[in-house]
């Protein structure tokens, strides 16, 4: 029979591993203070401790290495591990586990009644032994030395019997086991040390336990301690000197009992437990160490169970040895192997063994290259979010750890208005939400700088908080009649006193809401009741954000340039606008990428200012479009509404029909279609850009019942859907732009 040795690759690529079976453990236990040896350096592992792949059952562990189970995707194996270099063997396949002989190197493959054993620290040859060859009635047995096994023999006249067979130059001897009573009905057996068996039965003959716990000196064949638990029993270790068990009354209470051999249960040691179920229990000298597992599954809270905690036989010391706990096996020389983890050295194998002052000292053996304590291994965050307020990006972080309740805090740094996501890890310790840029409501945040804190608590209550941050950019395409630079456009409001308000609008499922980034509305400033005309407006002055036209009652028209939070000082445009009865500007009407501005005079002319994108002089001479234009009462420029490149006008006529101008690029315009009627009702006609975020212009309009929004299709012979109303105390009252 042939073994593959297989050196584990890096560290960090065996500590990045994920193999099927791992049990994930997550931070690290509160309590005690750990007593581990070894740790030195930031990551708290010896030196020299080899990197290990993570997963496996632990079921026995020697002087130079340990022996796991690995079970995935229906493939089951054995691999032996060297303490040495981490190197591994990876042992042919079965059906079920290798079984070790405990405290040593020798592990034992079971086909039926073939037992080979094999010293995987050192070169001899295996050892095999053929329980067919003593006759029928045999049972599978277990390891009890290095060519000696225990194993159950049925009498065919009745009755079971436990035997030692020993492996000789003869051939094989079995011999019966004393001390057991007649007709025992032998559930379980093992071997917690070499010398030693294990043996749970039932006693016919005793009405009152349903189970016995007996110790056999397999030196003398015979039983030498035995006892009845007061309750089931789960756990069970013995020493030479002490046989410990751990009673479960209920699902959630448990007794951990340590008896003196020679001893009775009446004068044994009991260490009674809540919130305790499957805790496991092992002895070293002069102390017994307990402790449960589950601190990795997603439902785990806070329990001082959770890792090993070592309690003295001899007085009422009792500490922390590990911080989590997920298997052990009784190692070498009375030491115990634990897979667990501590805060200081991380996931890992660890030597259990009294230290020089008798006090148990957990040593790392062996490192799976996790960290115990929440960190974070990785993040996937853009340094810039390019938004386009329509398709929300993932967030993600790598933990880990599974078992964590995380949350995400996002904040401008400019305004310090934020949002919190709340995570969940999954099975690999990905903590991951989609974010479209949205605050508490939805309502996109501004762009600029943000920062980025991550908390992730372990759920366990083990270890502390993870408590982390980073930095990226919110970046969204400029869109018209955006004055916050939230990628979103605004409705303006003035009141009756001259209060200028700014208001978001998102369009959510059918219906429309008006919110704002920290109010429902947002001041802009007071005072603008001096004007007769307010225009918004797209990009005029040559900065990023949409800009406001104003024209006071003296015919002067002014700039306002807007700066993502608010409006800047305004600039003198020039004189003489009195003679316009409407203007009109958010659209580029002559294919430049300026946006320009079209007014009617009283004759009905409509003139064209093309825009220079230069704030001192935003507009270039005026050119005549057309005469006739005093057949409207209304026209608004309204970018791309009927679905060409070029921005479009619309104008509604004394009845009450609106009209579509569809722009050619170059400052003119098709002739007009008829889009549809009853708009006479309407006192406002407004472009407010694409507010419910699907790439099309939309149109507002206020009659008597309050805003209404219509939706652009896109298509340019029906280029607007069924209104939708909202109630205008969302926006305030006054007049809308």
């Amino acid at each position: 029979m042939r073994f593959t040795r297989r050196r584990l690759a890096t560290a960090a690529a065996v500590a990045l591993a994920v193999t099927a079976g791992v049990l994930t453990a997550p931070a690290v236990a509160a309590g005690p203070p750990v007593a581990v040896a070894g740790a030195a350096g930031s990551t708290g592992t010896e030196q020299g401790v080899p990197v290990i792949q993570d997963g496996g059952t632990l079921y026995g562990a020697g002087p130079s290495g340990f022996l796991t189970w690995h079970s995935a995707d229906g493939v089951s194996s054995s691999v032996w591990t060297r303490y040495a270099d981490g190197s591994t063997t990876a042992l042919p396949h079965g059906t079920a586990p290798y079984r070790p002989l405990r405290g040593t190197d020798v592990v034992v493959k079971v086909d039926g009644l073939v037992h080979t054993f094999r010293d995987m620290g050192a070169d001899a040859d295996p050892v095999v032994m053929d329980l067919g060859t003593l006759g029928p009635g045999y049972q599978a047995g277990y390891p009890t030395g290095p060519a000696s096994l225990v194993t159950v023999w049925s009498n065919p006249s009745g009755g079971e019997e436990l035997r030692l067979v020993t492996a000789t130059a003869e051939g094989l001897r079995a011999e019966p086991v004393t001390g057991l009573p007649a007709g025992a009905d032998i559930t379980s057996f093992s071997a917690p040390s070499p010398g030693t068996v294990l043996v749970r039965y039932a006693d016919p003959a005793d009405t009152t336990a349903t189970s016995r716990i007996a110790l056999v000196d397999t030196a003398r064949a015979e039983r030498v301690v035995d006892v009845a638990p007061a309750h089931p029993a789960a756990s069970v270790a013995a020493s030479a000197t002490h046989l410990a068990w751990v009673e479960q009354p209920s699902s959630s209470t448990a007794t951990v009992v340590v008896m003196a051999r020679g001893g009775t249960p009446a004068t044994a040691l009991r260490i009674p437990l809540t919130k305790a179920t499957g805790v496991s229990v092992k002895l070293i000298d002069g102390w017994v160490l307990y402790g449960m597992g589950g601190h990795d599954k997603s439902y785990s809270t806070p329990n001082p169970l959770y890792g090993v905690t070592a309690r003295s036989l001899t007085g009422a010391t009792s500490l922390k040895v590990l911080d989590t706990y997920t298997a052990s096996a009784p190692g070498p020389d009375g030491t115990v192997l634990v897979r667990g983890g501590t805060l200081a050295a991380g996931e890992g194998m660890y030597r259990i063994a009294p230290g020089p002052d008798g006090t148990p000292v957990a040593r790392q053996v062996a490192s799976t290259g996790r960290p115990t304590v929440v960190t974070l291994l990785g993040s996937n965050l853009p340094a810039v979010m390019n938004l386009d307020n329509r398709h929300p990006v993932p967030l993600t972080w790598r933990l880990s750890n599974t078992n964590v309740v995380a949350t995400a805090t996002l904040t401008h740094v400019a305004s310090g208005r934020s949002r919190t996501l709340k995570l969940w890890a999954d099975a690999n310790g990905t903590a991951e939400d989609y974010w479209g840029g949205e605050f508490d409501t939805d309502v996109p945040g501004p762009n600029g700088a943000y920062t980025w804190r991550l908390i992730a608590k372990p759920h366990n209550g083990i270890g502390p908080a993870l408590d982390t941050t980073g930095t990226f950019r919110m970046q969204r395409p400029v869109v018209p009649h955006d004055f916050d630079d939230n990628g979103l456009p605004d409705v303006l409001s003035l009141s009756e006193t001259g209060g200028f308000y700014r208001n978001t609008v998102v369009f959510i499922g059918s219906s429309w809401d008006a919110a704002s980034n920290g109010s429902s509305l947002s001041v802009l400033g007071s005072g603008w009741n001096v004007y007769d005309r307010i225009v918004p407006t797209a990009n005029v002055g040559g900065a990023a954000h949409a800009d406001i036209l104003t024209r006071d009652r003296a015919g002067v028209l002014w700039l306002h340039q807007g700066n993502g939070t608010g409006l800047a000082h305004r600039v003198k445009v020039g004189g003489g606008w009195q003679v316009y009865d409407q203007i009109t500007s958010a659209a580029d009407l002559t294919g430049d990428g300026r946006t320009d501005l079209v007014a009617t005079d009283r004759t009905g002319v409509l003139w064209l200012y093309k825009g220079t994108g230069n704030a001192t002089a935003p507009f270039a001479a005026r050119t005549r479009v057309g005469g006739g234009w005093n057949a409207y009462d209304k026209i608004a420029a309204v970018g791309n509404l009927g679905g060409a490149p070029a921005g479009d006008l619309v104008a509604r006529d004394r009845d009450g029909v609106l009209w579509l101008y569809l722009g050619k690029g170059d400052g003119t315009f098709a002739a007009r279609t008829r889009i549809g009627g009853g708009w006479k009702g309407f006192t406002q006609i407004i472009d407010v850009g694409d507010q419910n975020r699907d790439g099309r212009v939309d149109l507002m309009a206020v009659d008597g019942t309050g805003p209404a929004l219509y939706r652009g299709t896109g298509d340019w012979k029906r280029p607007l859907a069924a209104r939708n109303d909202m109630h205008d105390y969302y926006l305030g009252s006054g007049t809308y732009y």
